[in-house]
């Protein structure tokens, strides 16, 4: 694939990072310090409005598989997903004077909205591009960069904006002046990444299959082994990364005493994740995606203990807090990487055994289920508050702040060792891959018309580039 359609391809992941981790959780952390929404409001809120995600999520994966034209299946949700975030970006970065709870539930649900739009057809876009196991990991690896280079710049906008030589803003913190201004961005980038992707990428390889009611898509998960492993891995890393996101700020403020440290500390985790991707790419090319999401699971659980060495009150070194903060985040790199392309190469198995195309409803059930797992992680950690009686930003005793740190640590790391040891189960490896893609290459020879048809010639193209094909 050349750089330019790559790179243009990865260009919405760079404001799409603004819909997503962290910054729902500190969307959550905002509201409840800049405006009149109560953390059981913000937990109800966000409890509901990642149900509403989860509910419209499989609809968009189902018609956009369905969705014929010039443009392609999913072209046409990509630009409809940028009309609407411009309207999600401003309600919820831009809450007028006296936004409460019911603001903020309309927000957050025109925000999932937007990322379901993009999110499903986007991602299912990207196994359409390329069938190649090698360069669906590349394109994978492309995504999350842009996607980590955005989550980047977006976070760094306040340190920059508060520098003494520029002066737009008064502090670095996450106040109304930053959000606006992030939300004001988000309005003008997103619709423009869109644009060029859609003008700039091909359509790529679309199999129509058989028609697949909306009935049979229970199949999904009671016939596909491999999507069962994945999916349960992925919904327990969500829960224990919406837990830790959830959590962050209060953490680094109430218990560990670094109150102005959140933005910094994003940044740090960030940038190591960037470093991460070109060493995760080579080595899945030798162990194969699945081990290194894995692994990289089990590691950052096994991590997560060691938070409880460092002294609490503002007593730990910051800069040594920060680098383990960066180096657990970065175990996460993998899974953020691979998933997509994981998911591509079981829709491929599917294929293989139903003869028919639900690329899309798979990513549409993967997005349906991945914001339930944020919903249960986010909306448990600020119930738990509640029930530990720890209040964010106001007088606590030691019990309590021993029981965030408790909560903050103990439940993730059961989370991500179970969602680690899963995924050494999963079947689909590069070679089981490179035997199924062979099938269905033939196939699409065949339905194409033979060796007259474009596509039958590109197929004949590959078997003699692939001679053991």
């Amino acid at each position: 694939m050349p750089r330019k359609v790559l790179w243009a391809y990865a260009l919405p992941s760079i404001p799409q990072s603004l819909l997503n981790s962290p910054f729902p959780a500190l969307l959550m952390a905002f509201y409840a310090k800049y405006t009149e929404a109560t953390t059981a409001g913000i937990a109800t809120g966000i409890l509901i409005a990642r149900l509403f995600n989860g509910a419209v999520d499989l609809p968009i994966g189902y018609l956009s598989d369905r969705t014929s034209g010039r443009f392609g299946p999913r072209k046409p949700w990509l630009v409809a997903g940028a009309i609407v975030s411009v309207f999600a970006f401003w309600v919820i970065f831009i809450p007028p004077q006296g936004a409460g709870n019911r603001w903020f539930l309309c927000g957050m649900m025109a925000f999932y909205l937007a990322q379901s739009l993009l999110s499903t057809p986007y991602n299912s876009w990207s196994g359409e591009i390329s069938t190649d196991y090698a360069q669906r990991s590349r394109i994978s690896g492309a995504q999350a960069l842009a996607m980590l280079v955005g989550g980047i710049a977006f976070m760094a906008v306040p340190e920059i904006l508060s520098h003494p030589s520029i002066g737009i803003l008064r502090t670095a913190a996450l106040d109304r002046s930053a959000m606006e201004i992030l939300g004001l961005v988000g309005m003008v980038l997103m619709p423009v990444a869109v644009l060029i992707a859609v003008l700039v990428v091909p359509v790529g390889t679309v199999t129509r299959g058989h028609s697949v009611g909306v009935l049979e898509l229970r199949t999904i998960v009671t016939s596909n082994g491999p999507f069962r492993i994945y999916m349960a891995a992925e919904v327990l890393n969500s829960i224990s990364w919406a837990i830790t996101y959830a959590l962050m700020a209060i953490v680094l403020d109430d218990y560990f005493g670094f109150a102005e440290a959140i933005v910094m500390v994003l940044l740090a985790a960030t940038a190591l994740q960037v470093v991460a991707i070109p060493l995760c790419e080579k080595l899945a090319g030798h162990f194969g995606k699945h081990l290194l999401y894995a692994w990289g699971q089990i590691l950052s659980g096994a991590l997560l203990p060691l938070y409880l060495l460092f002294e609490p009150a503002g007593q730990a070194d910051f800069y040594v807090l920060l680098g383990f903060i960066a180096f657990v985040a970065s175990m996460n790199t993998p899974s953020m990487m691979f998933s997509p392309s994981l998911l591509a190469d079981i829709a491929d198995f599917d294929a293989l055994k139903t003869r028919s195309n639900r690329l899309g409803a798979y990513f549409a059930m993967r997005t349906m289920l991945i914001p339930a797992g944020g919903a249960i992680g986010g909306s448990f950690a600020f119930y738990m508050l509640g029930v530990i009686g720890f209040d964010p930003g106001g007088n606590n005793d030691a019990a309590a702040t021993q029981g965030l740190i408790t909560l903050a640590v103990f439940l993730p790391m059961a989370l991500l060792l179970i969602s680690g040891l899963l995924m050494l189960l999963y079947p689909i490896t590069r070679t089981r891959h490179v035997a199924i893609r062979r099938v269905l290459d033939r196939r699409l020879v065949a339905m194409s018309g033979g060796d007259e048809s474009p596509i039958g010639q590109a197929g004949a193209l590959h078997f003699a580039q692939n001679p053991k094909d």
